[in-house]
């Protein structure tokens, strides 16, 4: 089969199974991941596996998490903890990234990690602002009150249990607010040189004058507040989350289809953007320039990623440019294309981008020219429950690998990990019902690993620590919720460890799609 002359290439309605025989039925193989996709394609549910076995209430004293039994876990920060710098812990937690602490200043030493961890305040009245000195902040604007927090976490041994399974315990030996003055600091990623990109997930101005909707970098290892300067050239919309790969920033945005009167339809861009000069722990992003791109599939331009359901079929890529990232439209939903008050994801499904249903985390896979990309749509697919999806720079090609129809077994993903001994993606549920943490397999499978108990809001910023011992996750809290927050509903930091390395079933690592090109 073909499109447009090109030989080898299969139709959109192929793809997505339209008519006549499934997509699964006529071009999936035997595969692990193409049974799934065929499973999928008919409608129905995705299977379930073991994973580290079933889940069990267990508690710190404090909260209770339902865990697989040989796992335990510790609170070790909440809202309204006093920190160094004088501060209130700040509430609303959301995304966070783990650094192995090179000592210095007022950290110890030994097994430590350092946290950086955003606060989505959304200038609303009742929420801790996130206070750092008036030089440092990026908006003189008092309402603008979301930013981060630094934590340093040491690790000890604390004998054995009944069981024989090694116990720790973890203190907070230093917090202090690191970056202040921005709006809704939603998600964000790591950068292999020690560094936060910390993500603004709304776009405005304010009284100041002030554009947002920017991402921004924190050095993890300074010992005290960073000057927040938001880097332009990386475009302005609702951002989300951030992964690093090979020199080029990959992003996401977390918007919902809606209808638009030239394309029909438009939603989430997946983006890239490519500095013009290395930047390391001594640069900045925000120094740099050089083109922000959006994904589009190959001869099938604003392809609508939101309707395929098929698993394990990889589509061919391609970038298209994104004329003016940074654009004077402060309302993200400016449909009159003038120029320099176009939102960035119309400039870029203009140009013949692809579009997803609400993009929220991502995080790279593997290393050197074998890593890859993986990006969850918390609303993806017809019935709006959420997609995991593989972008694959080696081959440029994008695979949808996980697509839920049964909210039992995933229900809107949210922030994502990857879990270094499996390579499995952990996926942080924000959903209106129970909260999870989900594995999804390198063989596209799904097992619960975590559930809420005393505290019933969503799970966030899940993240492992340098030697993979340790998953650093929060719960966010509730918002307008005051210094410590309601029972059952303030914002807390968890550390769970345990066997990762024991999880049971298929190790494949590929997606069934074989090594990176």
């Amino acid at each position: 089969m073909s499109i447009q002359g090109k030989p080898g290439r299969l139709s959109r309605k192929a793809f997505l199974g339209i008519g006549g025989m499934s997509a699964a039925a006529l071009m999936l193989g035997n595969g692990p991941l193409q049974s799934l996709g065929a499973r999928a394609a008919l409608g129905q549910e995705m299977p379930r596996v073991t994973g580290y076995g079933p889940l069990v209430l267990k508690t710190d004293g404090e909260n209770t998490l339902s865990l697989p039994a040989e796992f335990n876990f510790q609170t070790i920060s909440r809202q309204g903890d006093p920190q160094r710098d004088g501060n209130p812990t700040p509430g609303i937690f959301d995304a966070m990234g783990a650094y192995p602490d090179a000592g210095g200043g007022v950290n110890p030493t030994g097994d430590t990690t350092i946290l950086i961890r955003n606060h989505e305040n959304r200038r609303r009245a009742g929420e801790i602002p996130v206070t750092v000195p008036p030089q440092f902040r990026y908006d003189e604007d008092p309402t603008y009150i979301a930013g981060c927090t630094k934590l340093v976490v040491e690790r000890n041994k604390a004998g054995e249990n009944a069981d024989g399974q090694q116990l720790y315990t973890y203190e907070v030996t230093d917090s202090f607010n690191i970056l202040g003055g921005t709006d809704t600091n939603c998600a964000g990623g790591e950068t292999p040189f020690k560094k936060w990109i910390t993500c603004e997930e709304v776009v405005n101005r304010s009284a100041t004058g002030k554009k947002h909707g920017y991402n921004f970098e924190i050095d993890a290892m300074s010992d005290g507040p960073v000057k927040a300067v938001p880097i332009l050239a990386a475009g302005r919309f609702v951002h989300e989350a951030t992964a690093w790969r090979s020199g080029i920033l990959y992003q996401t945005e977390d918007r919902r289809v809606s209808p638009d009167p030239i394309r029909g339809t438009i939603g989430s861009s997946l983006y890239r953007y490519t500095p013009d000069q290395r930047v390391g722990q001594s640069g900045n992003l925000a120094e740099t320039t050089g083109p922000l791109e959006a994904l589009a599939i190959e001869g099938q331009p604003h392809f609508n990623a939101d309707a395929v359901v098929t698993v394990g079929v990889p589509f061919p890529v391609e970038w298209v440019p994104v004329p003016e990232p940074d654009h004077d439209d402060d309302t993200d939903n400016r449909r009159d294309r003038v120029p320099n008050f176009t939102p960035t994801r119309i400039q870029a499904q203009d140009n013949g981008a692809a579009y997803f249903d609400r993009q929220e985390g991502i995080w790279v896979s593997g290393v050197g020219q074998g890593a890859k990309i993986y990006f969850d749509c918390t609303e993806g697919g017809p019935q709006n429950l959420g997609q995991v999806w593989e972008y694959d720079p080696g081959r440029e090609t994008l695979t949808l690998i996980y697509i839920s129809t049964d909210r039992n077994q995933l229900e809107n993903p949210d922030n994502v990990t990857i879990v270094p001994q499996t390579q499995d993606i952990f996926l942080c549920e924000d959903s209106p019902g129970e909260q999870f943490i989900r594995g999804v397999t390198q063989s596209g499978e799904i097992y619960n690993f975590a559930q809420t108990g005393s505290n019933d809001t969503e799970f966030c910023g899940a993240c492992f620590d340098p030697d993979g011992q340790t998953l650093y996750v929060n719960q966010q809290g509730e918002r307008g919720s005051g210094l410590e927050g309601p029972p059952g509903g303030n914002a807390v930091t968890y550390a769970i460890y345990g066997p990762f390395e024991k999880r049971e079933g298929n190790r494949s690592n590929n997606f069934g799609n074989g090594p990176s090109a």
